[in-house]
Order: structure tokens, then C-alpha cells, then sequence
């Protein structure tokens, strides 16, 4: 996790505003999925929210939607693994990063670099537009080798 403090009550208005700009608002449900990423410090699977957020009897559609509607605001970030599953981070309003991703535990390190800006460019050259992208790296951390 970043050093935002999550518990910071001018980020939870932050997140409520770019929620009800765009036709959505801080249910129950949602407050307790980001309550439950706010609480862990490293990212988290979709189950895992679930069951940090005392959700464990909701479908995990729900929760996805929760997850969706944190991201479309720019307060989380999925990170996509090796076999096609995902974790979640919540970040600073419009933080964005890359990371590394072991193979084996999944442990995650944030990476303080992106290429977003360059791969950008290059895309508009090609006549892309909206351009986004994931770059996730993956390897085997130093406690799995061992």
C-alpha cells in the first residue's frame, strides 16, 4: 500500500463525490468492500473481500460490481496474475502502478515506473484513442526460491 491513509476523511469524500458524479453513490456494500481493502496491506483477491468485508453471504457479483464502481472512480486497481485471476489495491484518487508478481505466492511489489505516457504516444501514432494498459511483471520472489 501507499502511504494514503485510506481513513483520511477528505479521500472517503473525495471517493463519495467521483461516486455521485457519475450517477452512483457509497452503499452499505460498497463501504464495506473499500473498508475491507483499506484495512489489508497488500492486494486482494475478489473472495478475499468478500470475506474481510463480512460479505461471505453475497454473491460475488456483487462484490465485483463494488470492486468496478471503486475502479471506475480511480481509487483501485486490479492486478491480473499469470493464470487469468485478479487482486485488487485500492490507491490514491488516479494513483496508478505496475508490479511485480511472484508465480508462486503472489506477493506483489509496486514498481515506481510506467511507460503509460510512451506507449501512449505510440498507440496515437497508430490511430488508437482512450488508450489504457497493464503491465504486470512475474517471477519467483527470494522467499519462494528459497
Amino acid at each position: 500500500m501507499t502511504a494514503t491513509s485510506f481513513t483520511d476523511p477528505a479521500i472517503l469524500k473525495a471517493i463519495i463525490e467521483r461516486l455521485r458524479d457519475r450517477g452512483m453513490r457509497m452503499t452499505k456494500n460498497r463501504e464495506r468492500v473499500f473498508q475491507a481493502l483499506a484495512d489489508m496491506d497488500r492486494p486482494i483477491s475478489a473472495d478475499e473481500v468478500r470475506q474481510k468485508a463480512g460479505l461471505a453471504t453475497t454473491d460475488l457479483v456483487t462484490v465485483y460490481r463494488n470492486l468496478e464502481a471503486l475502479e471506475v472512480v480511480g481509487v483501485l486497481q486490479r492486478i491480473l496474475l499469470e493464470n487469468g485471476t485478479q487482486l485488487f489495491e485500492l490507491t490514491a484518487p488516479d494513483e496508478h502502478f505496475h508490479h511485480l508478481v511472484c508465480r508462486v505466492c503472489h506477493h506483489t511489489e509496486r514498481l515506481d515506473l510506467c511507460l503509460g505516457k510512451q506507449l501512449s504516444e505510440v498507440a496515437q501514432k497508430k490511430g488508437f484513442e482512450e488508450v489504457t494498459h497493464i503491465i504486470e511483471v512475474h517471477g519467483v520472489c527470494e522467499a519462494c526460491r528459497n
